[in-house]
Formats: C-alpha cells, structure tokens, sequence
C-alpha cells in the first residue's frame, strides 16, 4: 500500500510518500507525478517509503527522464537507510538529493 499526500509551492510540486513503491503501486505514483505545464520541479520525498523494488526504482527514473524531456527537474529526498541502500547497490545514489533542508539552505526552494 502507498499514500502519497501532494504539496504546491510557486512552480514545485512535493509528493510525499508512505508506504510500499512496487508493481502494484506505482501507477498511483505515475499518475500523481505526471509533468504539468507551468511546473518547473517535482519533489518526491521519500522519508515514509519502507520497501522499493526494482519496478519502483524502474519507475521514479522514468519519471525523471519525462521531466526531463520538459525542461523539468526531479528531485528525491530523504529515504530511509534501507531505501538509500537499494539506490547505493544498483548505482543510483547520486539521484539521491539529501533532505528538503538541505535544498532550503542551498537556496533550491
């Protein structure tokens, strides 16, 4: 199960995650963090996310790459050591953007 509650400010968009991202969740996510015009940025935290499997992580690069293709930018924040994990062992890591504090104080807001 995954709950993911949306957040707007200015050109951002934040959708905070709870819960399980797999096969049987991510079209919820598809569906919630599909590129709008006039947004600029999508922030998805990932501090309620327990478990990701490879289909999850298939799916936020996904997202990525269609923001991208927009002028868009994707940021994923604050995963648990278990989720950091799985991004460090397949060699994502670097997708990983620390925590919504962080992005505040580098003046990323």
């Amino acid at each position: 199960m995954l709950t993911i509650e949306v957040t707007r400010v200015n050109d951002s968009r934040c959708l905070n995650l709870k819960g399980e991202l797999d096969m049987e969740t991510l079209p919820m996510l598809e569906r919630m963090a599909e590129a709008r015009e006039g947004e600029g940025r999508l922030i998805i935290n990932l501090s309620g996310v327990s478990f990701i499997d490879s289909t999850g992580l298939r799916g936020l690069l996904t997202i990525q790459q269609e923001w991208a293709a927009k002028g868009g930018r994707v940021h994923f924040l604050n995963p648990c050591p278990e989720v950091a994990e799985v991004f460090r062992l397949v060699g994502l890591e670097e997708l990983l953007q620390g925590t919504s504090g962080e992005m505040v104080e580098a003046g990323e807001n």
